[in-house]
């Protein structure tokens, strides 16, 4: 696949049909909303993507006739983006295997599936709260990426004290905000069997196992700062405040200022991300008088999807609730 191209999970997998990694690219489909919206690119290099970031347009002239126009060009500055490697082994005892009988593949994919679960949190968790200074292993989140009320793209929910959560507008694409994985490899998350095998356990006894390995290597690239705005400092015990109440959290005046935050030709293809306790607050806020910011309507081939400020919202439990006050 050409590394000017970028695909969804699911394209990948369409991409990949008849290989290993197939079946487990579409469960990961299945499994979670917002890594099904990225798009991913192939990176440049085997440890990370090298590209361009804007910083500044070129000059332009107005001309009069038998006059040179001077030359210009923009400004940009490169970046290398970092990829991470998640892996995980799992190793069935075969007896254990052998009790289901002829239900023994099921049951190894049963439990297999649980370790798709844990990468697929793992990622997300990742794509939002990733800090290569803490985890060097691990590429940058969002919340890394526009980590104060100073930052650019970044409104203030006004939150002092207590747990604190976010919300995120975010326009995917080759040109603004996109997933990486690494130069030669393969988008998703990969899956190998390793047959039957001896494993030791704590004490230098052998016994048999049927081992599964399980890897994805990704990371995240943002072109264009514009392309992602963050409501943060949002105080969750005072969601389930109406209007007029004291500490009542404006969630509709807050996201009109962040979407006008982001160019019109951005926003048109924009997704916001919350957890479930602030698509509740959205919704109870939107039965109040005058708030008419929240409706339903279909997106991603399904219907009564929450659509605010005419952009879909996907709830996305990685979102924690306990974030500090930045």
């Amino acid at each position: 696949m050409s590394t000017n191209i970028v695909a969804t999970l699911a394209e990948l997998e369409v991409f990949y049909r008849g290989q290993a990694a197939g079946d487990i690219i579409e469960l990961m489909n299945q499994s979670n909303d917002c890594l099904n919206d990225i798009p991913w690119m192939e990176s440049n290099q085997s440890d990370g993507h090298i590209t361009r970031v804007r910083t500044g347009l070129p000059e332009v002239y107005w001309r009069r006739l038998y006059q040179g126009t001077p030359p210009s060009k923009s400004q940009w500055s490169q970046v290398k983006e970092g990829c991470g490697l998640l892996e995980a082994f799992m190793e069935l005892d075969l007896e254990e295997t052998r009790l289901y009988g002829d239900r023994a593949r099921a049951f190894r994919l049963s439990e297999g599936q649980a370790f798709t679960e844990a990468m697929r949190q793992k990622v997300a968790s990742t794509l939002f709260y990733g800090d290569s200074t803490v985890n060097p292993d691990a590429f940058n989140g969002f919340a890394m990426r526009y980590p104060s009320q100073n930052s650019p793209n970044v409104i203030n929910a006004g939150g002092t004290t207590g747990g604190m959560t976010s919300m995120y507008l975010v326009s995917w694409g080759a040109n603004s905000v996109h997933g990486l994985y690494p130069k030669g490899s393969c988008g998703g998350l990969e899956h190998k069997d390793l047959g039957e095998y001896m494993a030791t356990d704590n004490d230098g006894r052998k016994y048999e196992v049927a081992g599964d390995k399980y890897n994805w290597r990704c990371g995240l690239t943002v072109r264009d700062w514009r392309a992602v705005v963050r409501v943060a400092n949002i105080p969750v015990e005072s969601l389930n405040r109406r209007k007029g109440e004291s500490g009542f959290i404006d969630l509709q005046a807050l996201t009109v200022r962040a979407k006008n935050k982001m160019p019109q030709y951005l926003r048109d293809r924009a997704i916001w991300y919350c957890n479930a306790d602030v698509l509740t607050a959205l919704e109870l806020q939107s039965t109040d008088a005058g708030n008419v910011h929240l409706a339903y309507g279909e997106a991603f081939a399904s219907q009564a999807v929450p659509m605010l400020h005419g952009r879909p919202v996907r709830q996305c439990d990685a979102l924690r609730i306990d974030e500090a006050v930045i």
